[in-house]
């Protein structure tokens, strides 16, 4: 069993993945990498590592990068708990500058669609950056007139930007859910909330019915889905692989699944009964 004194994501300090490592396991050290790749990597070299990766927002769906990645990463690597994030965006520029100075937002692209309703009636001009926290380093770094970040308040007082403004946000309700993934168990056995997820990515035979088949096994089998995502199956243009999350016990799901399992043709189980600590 790994114990959580390291924890890797992907961005720099004050970026909503560290808030939610620091808000869920304050005691354990937040390592930030270049990209998911990097921390995907990580994973799969240090059979003690431990990383945190977003792979849905509220309002913007889900971060394929990240489930792409964990699908072609080492079957040893699953998901090991889910947690949620809130997203409050604030608006940040340097000393100095005020409100009717700014002429650029630089951001996340997630951050700039997230806050589109706040800047674009502005007539802003929005600039594309990796991260969000890095779009505040790198704003503090700049001596371009107009530019501004939109990111946490926390990277604000990180990198000395002034808040222009705050929860620009266009929902007040933005949140990102991020899945713990390592290659053994951490320690976190029972959720708070009572709620246990399984998430499958699998492919079925191109034949009428066939993903029914398969759903119907958790339908019969009384489990709740939370998920049912389409994404592009690798070397077979325009067909479909999909990928589920399913709610329910650890011990009922194990008997359901092996049954679903049967009417795929390639299956990966990203996690099986882990729990959720909060939504």
């Amino acid at each position: 069993m790994i114990r959580l004194g390291s924890i890797f994501y992907q961005g720099e300090p004050g970026s909503y993945s560290e808030a939610a490592i620091l808000n869920h396991w304050p005691q354990a050290k937040a390592i930030g990498l270049a990209s998911f790749g990097e921390v995907m990597a990580q994973l799969q070299s240090d059979q003690s590592a431990v990383g945190l990766l977003p792979i849905e927002n509220a309002y913007r769906g889900p971060v394929y990068d990240v489930l792409d990645l964990f699908t072609g990463a080492s079957p040893a690597l699953e998901i090991r708990a889910e947690v949620v994030q809130p997203v409050e965006l604030a608006l940040l520029a340097p000393p100095g500058m005020e409100l009717g100075d700014v002429r650029v937002v630089r951001s996340h692209p997630q951050a700039l669609m997230q806050s589109r309703g706040f800047w674009q009636p502005k007539g802003w001009e929005a600039e594309p950056a990796l991260d969000t926290a890095g779009s505040a380093r790198e704003v503090s770094e700049s001596h371009r007139p107009g530019l501004a970040a939109i990111a946490s308040r926390r990277a604000g007082a990180l990198y000395g930007l002034n808040v222009l403004a705050s929860n620009i946000h266009d929902h007040t309700d933005n949140r990102t859910r991020f899945w713990l993934i390592a290659q053994k168990p951490v320690g976190i056995a029972a959720s708070p909330l009572g709620l246990y997820k399984t998430s499958i990515i699998f492919d079925v035979p191109n034949v009428p019915g066939s993903l029914v088949k398969v759903l119907m096994h958790f339908s019969n089998g009384g489990l709740n889905l939370n998920k049912a995502e389409s994404r592009p199956r690798p070397g077979v243009p325009f067909a479909f692989r999909f990928w589920i999350d399913v709610a329910g016990s650890p011990e009922h799901m194990a008997s359901v699944a092996e049954q679903a399992v049967q009417e795929m043709e390639w299956h990966r189980v990203l996690g099986s009964g882990y729990p959720v600590l909060d939504q």
